[in-house]
This record gives C-alpha cells, sequence and structure tokens, in this order.
C-alpha cells in the first residue's frame, strides 16, 4: 500500500491541469500522501525548553537516544544529544489517532541480536508500537491491538538471548505526571480498570501475544519487567501491589516481599556483574508515613536490594533521612512540605499546617525512580521529583546518589543559591553531602542562581549502554554528565557567540510555539512568540556544531518566564513595541516599549485578571492579531478565540473571547461584538488595506463565518458571499494579497469530507473560487513578493480520519499544490505559518509544542 501511495504522490507532483488536481484534492482524504521531498523543515529556536518525563537509551548502541517531551513529541538521537529528528510519521494521520508513532514512550526494548528490531509502549496510545530500523519509524502493530484491548501498556521486555520471546505488562505507573498516592490510596490515584492484572507473552517476534498472569493479584499495574540476564526462564516484574518473579518464563507469578515493608514498587532496576555473573536487584517502595503528634514520622518504603535473585530483600535507606527542623523557616521548602503532607493525609495544605507544625528531625522523601551504574553496582540515584505530581514529594534535593551501595546518600544534582552560600551550607557538610552548584546552563542561564532551590525538580537518571553518559531532565532542560554526575552541562542549545543570546537548539524542542510578526521595517527578522519562553527573533548567525541551522535570539521581554500570543511595533515609531501574554506573568496586560523593545512597562488591561485553579491545566487567554488603524495608531484590535485547543494553540481560552478595541493606544480596552455570534470564537481579524474603517473578523466552528464592520467595529455582520462557504464550521482566516486578491480559508475538525478548503476572490468578495480543497484549511498566507505564492495548513478533520494535515505550497496563485511536511513531526499541530517577507523561498510555521520550523528551497 505503501508503494501504490508514493505511486499516486509522484504522478501528481508538478501537474498543473485541473483534472490532476482534483485527483490530488480526492487522494488528501483517502490515502496517506507522500510529502515532496525538494523541501524539508528543520527545527529552530530553543532546546527542548519543555517538560520531559521520558528517556530511553538504546541498550546496546551508546549514542541513540530516544525522548518524549510532553507536548506530543517523540525524538531520537544518535549522535548522544548533539542533534535530535522527530520519529513521528510527518505524513500520517493525526497524532489523537494513534497512528503517527509513539506519543509518549513508556518504556523502549531492542533485541540483542539485531539492535534495528525493537518494540516501545506508549504511555498515552494505546497498543504497542514496532520499529525495524532502530526507531526511525515506529509503526503501530495493528495485530496486537484485540490481544491487548483497551489496557494502556507501560513497559516492554525482549529476552536477551532470543529476540522471539518478549513480555508487555500493563498499567499506567509509568505516567509519573500524574499517578499520586495518599494515606487513603496507597496503591495509587491514576490507575486504570482495565490495565490491571495483565501481562503478555510473545514467542514470535511479537506476531502473537499470550495472557500470562497466573498468580498476579487481579489489580496489580506492571511497573517494570525484567528477564534475568543468565537464566533467561527467570523474568521479575514490579508492580504497585508487590514484586513478583516467574521461574517458568512467566507461566506462573509468586509474590516475592520477603523483606518489603510495604507492597507499592515505585522503581525498579537491575545491575548484572557480566564478569561474575552476579545480578543485584534494587527498587523503591513507596515511602509511607504516620502522624504522631504534632509531627509526622517514617513508617515503611524505601530503597531496597537484593542480592538473592528477588527472594529477599534488604532495607538500603543508609542516612537518606532528613532533618526537616533545619528548614521550617525557609518559606519556599516549608510551602513543599505542607503541600505534600496535605495531599498525603487528605487535609489542606493549612489544615497540615495546623495539624503538625513541629517539622521532623528525620523523615524519608518518597523518591520516584532509582537507577544503577552499569559499570559499578555500588553507585545508585534515586530522584525525588517534586515538582511533577508535586503532591507526592517535598524538595529540596532533587537527584540522590550512593557512592557505597546504599550506606551514605547525598545530592548529586545541585541548582540554586543555598548550595553556595548562606546557612544551609553548614548543614549540608554535617551531611558529608558536597555544595556548591554543579549545573551549567546556556539559554536558560538565570535559574542557575534564581532560587535558593531550584523550583524544578529533575525527572529521571538514565545511564547509556556503556555508562559513559548519565542523562537527566531539569523541568525544561536536558542535561548530560560525563562524570557520573559530579557535573551537569546543557547541550541543548549552541550559543553562536558569547554572550549574545542567539541559539541554535539541538531539534528536540518541546516549547509551544504561538505564531509569527513580520515587519518590512526590520527584514531578515521574523519575531517568533511562544508560550513559558517569551519571544525569539530570526538572525543570520551561524555555528560549525549545527552547520546550516537556523539561528534565533532570545528576549526575555520581562524578565521573567512569562507566555507571549502577541507582539506588534508602532506603525509610525519603530521604537514602540507591544506585547500581550496568555497565561504566567503579566497575563491579560498590555505591555509596552519605546526604545525598541530593550525595557518593559505594563500600559493597559487588555483582559481582566483572570481565577486560576490549582491543578487544573493552563487556563489561558489567547490574544492574537494585535493589529492598528494605520490613519490614527492609538485605534487598535486584537481577538481572543474560544476554541483555541482546537486551532493548536495551548488549552481553550477562559474568557474574553472576541473582538476587543482600544482608542487611546492600548491603555483601555472594550469589546466590540455586537453583531458577532454568542460563540464569538474569533480566529482572526484583519484591516482593509484600502478602508481604515472596514475590518473582517473570521468566526470558527458552529455558526460562524466571515463578518464585517464599516464602523470600526461598532456593529458587525455577515459577509452574504460567504455564506455557502462558511457552511456550518464558518470561516478560519483571511489574508490580503498585493494584487488586490482575497483569500479565505474554511472548515473543521467535524466538517463534511467535500466541504471547507481555500477560496479566492478578484471581484471584491462579491464571487469566490475554490482553489484548495480540504475539509479543515486553517491558515493561510500569501507571499509579499509574489501574489502567486501561497502557503496554507490544514488540521486533521475526523471525516477523512486525520489523514494528511500539514502545510501545501502553491508557486501559480493556487493551480497547482505541493503537500510539505518532511522534518515536521506536528505537521498535524501547526497553529501558525509565515512567508519570509524578504528572502524568497523561506517559510515558517509554529507549532502545538515542538515550537518553530523553517523551510528555505
Amino acid at each position: 500500500m505503501k508503494t501504490i501511495k508514493t505511486v499516486i504522490v509522484a504522478f501528481l507532483m508538478g501537474i498543473h491541469f485541473v483534472g490532476a488536481q482534483d485527483t490530488f484534492f480526492d487522494a488528501l482524504k483517502k490515502v496517506d500522501v507522500v510529502s515532496d521531498s525538494s523541501i524539508v523543515w528543520r527545527q529552530f529556536g530553543p532546546g527542548m525548553s519543555g517538560n520531559n518525563k521520558s528517556a530511553f537509551w538504546h541498550p546496546t548502541d551508546v549514542n541513540t537516544l530516544f525522548i518524549s517531551p510532553n507536548m506530543g513529541n517523540s525524538y531520537v538521537t544518535n549522535d548522544a544529544g548533539l542533534t535530535y529528528q522527530t520519529v513521528l510519521d510527518e505524513d500520517g494521520r493525526g497524532i489523537r489517532y494513534g497512528e503517527r508513532g509513539p506519543n509518549e514512550f513508556g518504556s523502549i526494548d531492542f533485541s540483542r541480536q539485531s539492535s534495528e528490531f525493537g518494540f516501545a509502549t506508549d504511555l498515552k496510545t494505546k497498543g504497542i508500537f514496532v520499529t525495524a530500523n532502530k526507531g526511525k519509524i515506529w509503526k503501530k502493530h495493528e495485530g496486537a491491538l484485540s490481544t491487548f484491548g483497551k489496557a494502556y501498556l507501560s513497559c516492554v521486555t525482549v529476552n536477551p538471548k532470543d529476540d522471539n520471546i518478549w513480555y508487555v505488562g500493563a498499567g499506567r505507573m509509568r505516567y509519573l505526571g500524574k499517578i499520586l498516592f495518599s494515606k487513603e490510596k496507597p496503591h495509587g490515584t491514576y490507575t486504570d480498570a482495565k490495565s490491571q492484572g495483565k501481562v503478555w507473552k510473545s514467542i514470535n517476534r511479537g506476531r502473537t501475544w499470550k495472557l500470562i498472569n497466573r498468580g498476579l493479584h487481579a489489580n496489580a499495574e506492571v511497573e517494570t519487567i525484567v528477564v534475568d540476564p543468565v537464566q533467561t526462564n527467570v523474568v521479575y516484574m514490579s508492580t504497585n501491589y508487590g514484586f513478583y518473579k516467574s521461574i517458568n518464563g512467566g507461566k506462573n507469578w509468586k509474590l516475592k516481599n520477603e523483606g518489603l515493608d510495604t507492597d507499592v514498587i515505585r522503581s525498579f532496576s537491575m545491575h548484572h556483574d557480566k564478569k561474575t555473573n552476579k545480578k543485584t536487584l534494587f527498587l523503591i517502595a513507596s515511602v509511607l508515613w504516620d502522624a504522631k503528634g504534632k509531627t509526622i514520622t517514617d513508617k515503611a518504603g524505601g530503597v531496597f536490594k537484593s542480592t538473592d535473585e528477588g527472594e529477599s530483600w534488604q532495607k538500603i535507606n543508609g542516612d537518606l533521612a532528613m532533618d526537616m527542623s533545619h528548614f521550617k523557616n525557609d518559606r519556599t521548602v516549608r510551602r513543599s512540605y505542607y503541600h505534600t503532607l496535605g495531599y498525603y493525609f487528605g487535609v489542606t495544605d493549612k489544615k497540615a499546617a495546623e495539624l503538625y507544625p513541629e517539622f521532623p528531625k528525620k523523615i524519608t522523601q518518597r523518591f520516584t525512580q532509582i537507577s544503577v551504574d552499569p559499570n559499578d553496582v555500588n553507585n545508585i540515584y534515586l530522584i525525588n521529583m517534586y515538582t511533577n505530581a508535586s503532591r507526592n514529594n517535598f524538595m529540596p534535593g532533587a537527584m540522590w546518589r550512593s557512592k557505597d551501595g546504599g550506606k551514605h546518600w547525598y545530592v548529586t544534582f545541585r541548582n540554586g543559591k543555598r548550595w553556595n552560600k548562606g546557612k544551609d551550607v553548614a548543614y549540608w557538610q554535617k551531611r558529608e553531602n558536597p555544595t556548591g552548584s554543579n549545573v551549567r546552563l546556556l539559554y536558560l542561564n538565570d535559574w542557575m542562581n534564581r532560587d535558593d532551590y531550584d523550583r524544578k525538580s529533575v525527572n529521571y537518571a538514565k545511564f547509556n549502554a556503556n555508562g559513559s553518559v548519565l542523562h537527566t531532565q531539569m523541568a525544561k532542560i536536558s542535561l548530560m554528565s560525563y562524570d557520573k554526575g559530579d557535573t551537569w552541562v546543557d547541550i541543548d542549545d549552541v550559543e553562536t557567540s558569547a554572550h549574545s543570546e542567539s541559539y541554535i537548539g539541538a531539534g528536540n524542542s518541546n516549547m509551544p510555539g504561538h505564531g509569527f510578526y513580520q515587519d518590512t521595517r526590520f527584514p531578515g527578522k521574523v519575531y517568533c512568540m511562544a508560550g513559558e519562553n517569551t519571544l525569539w527573533v530570526t538572525n543570520e548567525e551561524t555555528n560549525s556544531k549545527r552547520p546550516g541551522a537556523q539561528a534565533a535570539t532570545f528576549h526575555n521581554l520581562i524578565n521573567t518566564e512569562a507566555s507571549l500570543s502577541a507582539y506588534a511595533i508602532h506603525p509610525k515609531d519603530s521604537k514602540i513595541h507591544y506585547s500581550m501574554y496568555f497565561r504566567q506573568h503579566e497575563r491579560g496586560n498590555l505591555m509596552r516599549s519605546i526604545d525598541g523593545g530593550k525595557t518593559w512597562l505594563k500600559h493597559g488591561t487588555a483582559i481582566p485578571k483572570w481565577e486560576i485553579k490549582a491543578h487544573s491545566g493552563d487556563q489561558p487567554v489567547h490574544q492574537i492579531n494585535l493589529i492598528f488603524d494605520y490613519n490614527n495608531p492609538d485605534t487598535m484590535y486584537f481577538c481572543v478565540p474560544k476554541s483555541s485547543h482546537t486551532i493548536e494553540y495551548v488549552g481553550n481560552s477562559e474568557t474574553g473571547f472576541g473582538v476587543h478595541k482600544s482608542t487611546d493606544g492600548g491603555k483601555t480596552w472594550k469589546e466590540i461584538n455586537n453583531g458577532l455570534p454568542a460563540s464569538c470564537d474569533v480566529s482572526a481579524i484583519r484591516i482593509d488595506p484600502k478602508k481604515a474603517n472596514v475590518l473582517y473578523a473570521t468566526v470558527q466552528n458552529k455558526n460562524g463565518g466571515l463578518y464585517k464592520t464599516i464602523d470600526m467595529g461598532e456593529h458587525w455582520s455577515k459577509v452574504k458571499s460567504t455564506i455557502d462557504i462558511s457552511g456550518k464550521y464558518g470561516v478560519n482566516d483571511i489574508q490580503f494579497a498585493k494584487d488586490g486578491k482575497v483569500y479565505i480559508s474554511a472548515g473543521f475538525k467535524n466538517e463534511e469530507a467535500d466541504k471547507g478548503g481555500l477560496w479566492v476572490s478578484d471581484k471584491k468578495m462579491k464571487s469566490w473560487k475554490q482553489i484548495f480543497q480540504y475539509p479543515w484549511v486553517n491558515r493561510v498566507e500569501v507571499a509579499k513578493y509574489d501574489a502567486d505564492i501561497i502557503l496554507v495548513s490544514t488540521l486533521p478533520n475526523a471525516n477523512v480520519e486525520g489523514r494528511n494535515a500539514g502545510t501545501y505550497l502553491s508557486k501559480n496563485g493556487g493551480k497547482s499544490w505541493i503537500k510539505i511536511n518532511k522534518g515536521n513531526g506536528q505537521s498535524d499541530r501547526i497553529n501558525d505559518i509565515a512567508i519570509d517577507y524578504t528572502t524568497p523561498g523561506k517559510y515558517y510555521v509554529s507549532t502545538y509544542g515542538s515550537g518553530f520550523y523553517v523551510a528555505k528551497e
């Protein structure tokens, strides 16, 4: 079938007559059309810059690492982190259909006989993925879907001596950003009834699978499965209902909890000494606490070791327990501590502080993961993930290490001011803990001295195959250690010149892109707006470590973490810049700079502060399309789409839907929605290039359409000539070309397959001609330098099974089109597109969660 698809696309490429285009548009609705290979997207902006809890080294290739940051990305590096490529199928169906590739790796394993062949589980997508080319491409294993049913698969592992034999465990124990453990629910809160008590085995390379759960607790969810590297009929398994062992390849499972004082296993790892064949097992049992008067005390759990193949266990907590009374006056640590206690005991944070005012002299933190050095059985690492699922754990100390098998433990990842000076230095020295920061950051270098103890924990510690590299992730930053954790370096970014703030990323972005802004007065600069990472501006700098890559300069406009949704420059004074923010700091405010963007002050309140609920997602308000009346720039407009998540911004807007207007240069604002549909789901606004009193608003979704005002927004009415085009789901975008033509896009996620598309009018909007057919065309751009060059983006439509979302290019005014998705793993999640104003053949896309991409002809 793949060959047939390729032939179809090859036949269509470059053919301009109408019949061929009809065939092309028909194919877009029925098959996965392969993109033209002449144009390839390359990511730019910062590396990573978003959270990641999923990382797996290839078991035999020391340079190959797979990661799945949490914005729906999956990448592979084959040079130990210097550069990354997507593993998602750029031309596959939308990610929500589950066939594009793993959304978030839950586990990965590869054959020891054929390093190209492997399986992966996905935390968010049901089923299992298989690769035959070392993870460059992953395909859903369709034949296994009926076997696994609706279970979430947590882990997969291979028999190291026979790659016909594979094991898969079900459950959600690896969903570390979600699962919580309280006193009332010690076995976990984010569990799944359809994923319990299930383990499968294949003896034919995954073609068929058999359930092998005899002896397993009916409610058990699997965390890790390990096949004994010497006696491969022996299999070990950790679950939230105990540790299990099979001596007959999984036919029977026996509980092996001797020496354990709780049965909730959070993490399991094995060390195999290949010289002696000695095996040492390590695990973390969920730490439990008891109330004791006005304080709390350890009840059970911690770190355990087995030297007899899991038959018995010894606790190796050593000196892990902390004297928290030392931190009782540290506001940040105190808040983290009571937040954890409140959840654990089922009370509010405030109530926890009232019930347990005395800080314990000896208490153990609730660690989430354990790792062991493949070259040294005594070199062990623990992760205290106190910012993801933060109610499980409290700070300080994100990664702990023991070099003597668990007798003495110390913090080996140290970032923050208190590691360098102050009263805490003596406390740590008394614990025989090294002091001094040992983390070096690039783009986010201000984080090194931002907090007393870094507000962001690390998420894991993973060794590569030969133990030469130790990898971790601190919130938005991926870090490597080449000395077992004594020091940590950021290699996600390369600075093009010292102290320039101009960076080239590694291609592993997890940043929420939020669109583009260009100004003809600043050629060569594209202003790129981003969630949590503010503003990036393209430049022409280079670096030999990443040749040919696009560089961009970071502008931290308000000197704190912020999410930028709109940027604009005054049309008559290029020194005056404006910015708007959809969440985090300065959310809802209009900020202004009068010195070309160097310094910023609040200038007005565009959207009054809205309520933010704890643990309830991003809760944004997406203010977009900030524009000026070109005759009177004190008159300004912007819009807020209601269904913003649907068009691939982060989260649906909470309030302020519709069009907003200011007549005093942005100091005060009012909504101008009179005549618009009740939803006010406005996706774009534009000013008529010839009449400043005339504006157009596209309203998406049900009862939407193209609306026009001739009195600067006081009254709106639907453009009658577009009623048939808008249909049930409105109009998405409008653009005016330099040759006088007007373009509008239409369609939506549930639009009928033969509806939607792109239309052009050269009759002053009295009539329209369809030039692109697809049931959900979102954005359209026309080149400033050549009105025949048109770029559109589409989003996955349910009635064509999510096929062929992405970017399409025409260079002859819409007579013919090519699909151009190569290199963009989130081609199905584009929220904005742009054509460079001054450099012909240069194009840009902004994505939901992999930042920005550029393509050059």
